[in-house]
């Protein structure tokens, strides 16, 4: 098969853009100087009166928390890092360096800058302030959102998607839908590794080994035989009504060769995804024809046929065929239509799917969108909980890599493990099967839960194993933060972590990135026996007054502090070794709140960042690889669809399915400058 180029490195070419950006823009101001502040003349046009707005904006606004937080240290005087923000004293001087407002936003929303002082904290309006005016003023000129990345154009577009393997779970599910039948297929497979914007569904991770095509013939063999049973005898009827199904009506009068190419034929169309052509046909009946011959009999013949079926590339690969020309081009209607099963659904398109796609008729924008709001409400897209939801949050290693301590905590056991992690893919399903305010993921009075993590959770009345939607008395649980999955993953095995919760807040919810310690920070105790929770919270108190580690902890640690009103396993406590616990915390900005409930208000307030970050997660998931910052096409059409319709889910899904950068794709022209078609 062919293969795909990859994206390529070309961080120096980045570095030039964003040289010749800062110079064409001093160049610009050069030769054409922004008008005079005295009246104009007649001949010379009125001032943009948006220009106008924005300089009002910096000499009001944002000239003066520079002056109060940033210049003692970042001024003429001094200039640490190089940086002299006294240098722009009016909105026109700002104008001219973009890349200087990149590294102070960078900074100040990372809560990196500026560090605490006397003088006091930047407060929470300030700093909003600051970021939206230097968000606004990030160069967008080069974002050309009807582009699509080449290979060497990887820096000035929106990316492109290489064909890609499918994953373990993207495997299994593919052969269950086309079997008819679970037969846990792919479970010796090699795991995938994440990559991207840390999900499976990243084609550059999808790595095929020498080893895992082993295990692809084994896999193969074994689904087939589930099916079509060596030794003829069905045990169950779901196998018998998978046999029937696969075999079709049995007619003595059809030769077995016939039989056997009508049944390829329809196999292979839904195993391949596309339309075959009798080549396709031809080079699976030949199998058969050998295994014929030698006397295996019918059945036999078709399982080594449908065997070979399952290790093609045509059917382990997304494969995405090339146009004559090169280009920007739509994709054809077969591989969208993989696309949008495999983004919402992680398997292979339904009959219903395939055959508007056969008509052509996927390719009209309003069949399109018909087909991705009945892929978003049907039940297959419980995989986007189980898929999506389990890796973004993290909670992927519950239960197996990730245990509190046997010996203290007998009650945890792999069912209760497999609840809490159930509970989190039954919410985010819930949310979107009923297109819910994206704010529940956050804040709600509800959750699902079977009749042992109810009680778990104190809530009485709840019977069988089956999930169901319960209500809560109190706020502390409603939403992610409060569910037992999360406590669990961010807490070491013998005791808390008020540092991993902070850091799963930071990163996973908000979006900002964390750096590793230092390594010469002495560890905290691992037991919280050696370390009660009130000196854990004066040891960090001590790690925040080490500059090494202060600019990390001071943001992390609150947001830790308030989620310790639950314990190793996520029940909600007061005290911890006999002492009560404190809940109250302080944010770099000086905002104070306190527990669960103070922790869910500073997330509502900060929304707009939580959605964003879930919006690029969510885009890398779908596109299957890294984004860039020319992405921001994708995520910005979501945030305004997001605020257009009450923030509720539909809305994110729906225009990343729609986005340019998912329904078409770059193709290199033959013999171009890029090299060859491949």
């Amino acid at each position: 098969m062919p293969t795909q180029p990859r994206l390529i490195s070309t961080t120096g070419v980045q570095v030039a853009v964003w040289l010749m950006l800062a110079v064409g823009v001093c160049v610009a101001w050069a030769q054409d100087p922004p008008p005079s502040k005295d009246k104009p003349s007649a001949k010379e046009p009125a001032p943009d009166p948006k220009i106008t707005a924005k300089e009002k904006e910096f000499a009001k606004k944002i000239r003066p928390v520079l002056q109060r937080y940033c210049v003692k240290c970042h001024g003429s005087e001094k200039a640490k890092g190089g940086l002299n923000l006294d240098a722009y004293t009016d909105f026109e001087s700002a104008m001219k360096a973009p890349e200087v407002w990149t590294g102070v936003l960078e900074r100040v929303q990372a809560d990196e800058m500026p560090p605490p002082s006397k003088d006091g904290e930047m407060n929470f309006n300030h700093r909003s302030n600051l970021i939206s005016w230097a968000r606004e003023l990030q160069p967008k000129d080069v974002i050309d959102c009807t582009k699509l990345a080449g290979d060497r154009t990887v820096n000035f577009y929106l990316g492109s998607v290489m064909s890609r393997r499918l994953n373990r779970d993207e495997y299994a599910n593919t052969v269950r839908d086309l079997l008819g039948l679970d037969v846990k297929a792919g479970q010796s497979l090699p795991a995938d590794g994440a990559g991207g914007e840390g999900f499976d569904t990243t084609g550059d991770t999808l790595f095929t080994s020498s080893l895992a095509l082993e295990k692809y013939l084994e896999s193969a063999e074994q689904a087939i035989l589930a099916v079509l049973p060596a030794d003829g005898v069905i045990r169950s009827p779901e196998q018998a009504a998978a046999r029937d199904r696969l075999l079709g009506s049995q007619d003595d009068s059809v030769a077995p060769r016939d039989a056997a190419a009508a049944l390829l034929r329809r196999f292979l169309r839904r195993a391949f995804r596309r339309p075959v052509e009798d080549s396709d046909v031809q080079r699976y009946l030949a199998a058969f024809d050998r295994a014929f011959a030698r006397g295996d009999g019918y059945e036999a013949s078709v399982r080594l046929a449908l065997t070979g079926v399952l290790v093609s590339p045509h059917f382990l690969f997304l494969v995405e065929p090339e146009p004559a020309k090169g280009d920007i081009q739509p994709l054809g209607a077969f591989p969208l239509a993989s696309r949008l099963s495999y983004f919402l659904w992680s398997t292979m398109p339904d009959e219903e799917l395939l055959k508007v796609a056969e008509s052509g008729e996927l390719l009209d924008p309003d069949v399109y969108l018909a087909q991705v709001r009945r892929l978003a409400h049907d039940p297959r897209a419980s995989a986007l909980g189980e898929r999506f939801a389990v890796q973004w949050l993290e909670i992927e290693k519950l239960g197996g890599e990730v245990r509190p301590d046997a010996g203290r905590f007998p009650e945890f056991d792999d069912a209760l493990a497999s609840a809490m992690r159930r509970e989190v893919v039954a919410y985010f399903n819930h949310i979107v099967a009923a297109n819910r305010p994206l704010d529940e993921l956050l804040d709600s009075d509800y959750t699902f839960a079977d009749a042992r993590l109810a009680a778990f959770y104190g809530v009485n009345g709840i019977s069988g194993d089956g999930f169901q939607r319960i209500a809560l008395g109190g706020r502390e649980r409603g939403g992610v933060t409060g569910m037992a999955a999360i406590q669990v993953v961010t807490s070491f095995p013998l005791r808390t972590s008020p540092v991993l919760r902070g850091r799963w807040i930071l990163e996973v919810l908000l979006g900002e990135k964390v750096p590793p310690p230092p390594p010469d920070v002495p560890a905290l105790p691992a037991d919280e026996k050696n370390v009660s929770v009130v000196d854990l919270r004066e040891q960090l108190q001590r790690h925040r007054a080490d500059v090494n580690c202060a600019s990390c902890h001071q943001r992390m640690d609150p947001l830790g502090f308030s989620m310790e009103a639950f314990d190793n396993l996520g029940r909600i406590r007061k005290t911890a070794g006999g002492k009560p616990i404190d809940v109250s915390a302080r944010l770099s900005n000086g905002e104070e709140f306190s527990g669960p409930t103070g922790l869910k208000k500073i997330l509502l307030d900060r929304r707009g960042q939580v959605f964003r970050h879930l919006a690029k997660k969510l885009t890398g998931y779908a596109l299957g690889r890294p984004l860039n910052r020319f992405d921001d096409c994708v995520i910005e059409g979501a945030m305004a669809a997001l605020a257009a319709n009450e923030y509720r889910s539909a809305a994110l899904i729906e225009t990343i399915a729609t986005s340019k950068p998912f329904r078409y794709r770059y193709y290199a022209k033959p013999n171009s400058a890029e090299g060859e078609t491949p």
